[in-house]
């Protein structure tokens, strides 16, 4: 896998990583990306095709637990029934709140596969695929690279750099704590490792001999030099991008990263079941058990409904631990002026 540019746009599921988005930053000559997760097979074909004449331009998928090697297949369905049962109970007053209903656990649970076998078929005709929240088998690196298909995973620990590169990844993506939005764990129940990502950077170049990309908190020409210095092919940016033109990041979750000023972020499992970074918010009060798809199912009806009128308190407002350095403007000179170039 080469990488010719030291920017590469993070996938952000939900909407930030829109077709624009991902098309803007592929004409600047860095990677421009699509989030698959939370999307099925046909929605990211569609949009795959859509930017396919823009540039370098990768789709990332979210790995189910079904097909994550990393997850006990032994795991007791009947202790995640009844921590959802009582998840749901705390939502019912965000609910009422916002005059919405939200699933039962049992619909909650009804599709947690992520069209998985559909998006791999699909798959086949995307150049640079990336895996995250978990490790597919070595059978799906095989299958991919059979179409020449460049595949990356997103790991957050030396174990997990070792063990994607054992089921032949092409490349890394390796990701610090500092990250907004999810950290890409691959044992959904463990907690995240809080080693700073320059640290990290250097203990995976101690052991993969396969190009990596930094991500996390990187929103300054700065930070991407200094990723480089530690051995990253590129920068991964999420953060940097939300507040772009081309961005499809909702109107309060663009909205609340101007206004909130504190600079403070936090680790929450409320908004999916997985462990991710937000600006801080009521809803993230509540304490959510580590079960996805299924917590993310019962929150959806209550982010959705809080975002479309404009109520911060109970909607995801992602964000890494440098947002008070987000510019706004056309995402192609966020990019240059990362990359040290002049827009």
């Amino acid at each position: 896998m080469e990488f010719h540019h030291p920017i590469m746009a993070a996938p952000m599921a939900g909407g930030p990583s829109s077709t624009a988005l991902a098309r803007a930053v592929a004409s600047t000559g860095a990677m421009g990306f699509l989030a698959g997760g939370g999307k099925t097979a046909a929605q990211v074909t569609q949009d795959y095709r859509s930017v396919a004449d823009a540039g370098r331009v990768g789709v990332n998928l979210f790995v189910p637990d079904v097909a994550n090697t990393a997850v006990d297949p032994v795991a007791s369905r009947q202790r995640r029934a009844e921590q959802l049962t009582e998840f749901r109970e705390k939502l019912l007053p965000y609910a009422e709140r916002l005059g919405v209903d939200i699933p039962t656990v049992e619909q909650a649970g009804e599709n947690v596969t992520e069209d998985w076998d559909a998006k791999l078929h699909a798959a086949i005709e995307w150049p640079i695929v990336s895996f995250t929240f978990g490790l597919p088998a070595p059978a799906v690196f095989e299958h991919l690279h059979g179409s020449n298909t460049q595949v990356g995973v997103t790991v957050t620990s030396v174990a997990e750099a070792r063990n994607a590169v054992d089921h032949g990844a092409d490349f890394l993506v390796v990701q610090g704590p500092e990250a907004g939005g999810h950290r890409s764990v691959h044992d959904p129940q463990a907690d995240p490792e809080d080693i700073p990502l320059l640290d990290l950077l250097d203990a995976v170049d101690d052991v993969v001999d396969i190009p990596f990309v930094a991500a996390g908190g990187i929103i300054t020409p700065e930070q991407v030099l200094q990723v480089q210095e530690h051995g990253a092919v590129a920068a991964s940016v999420g953060t940097a991008l939300l507040l772009s033109d081309e961005a499809g990041t909702n109107p309060v979750h663009r909205q609340m990263l101007q206004e909130d000023r504190s600079g403070v972020t936090q680790l929450t499992r409320v908004y999916s079941g997985r462990v991710s970074r937000s600006l801080v918010n009521e809803i993230m009060e509540l304490d959510a058990p580590a079960v996805y798809p299924e917590v993310n199912a019962l929150m959806v009806p209550i982010k959705r409904a809080a975002a479309q009128i404009m109520d911060p308190r109970s909607t995801h407002l992602f964000a890494g631990t440098g947002y008070l350095q987000a510019r706004t403007g056309p995402a192609a000179d966020i990019v240059r002026w990362l990359a040290g170039e002049r827009a």
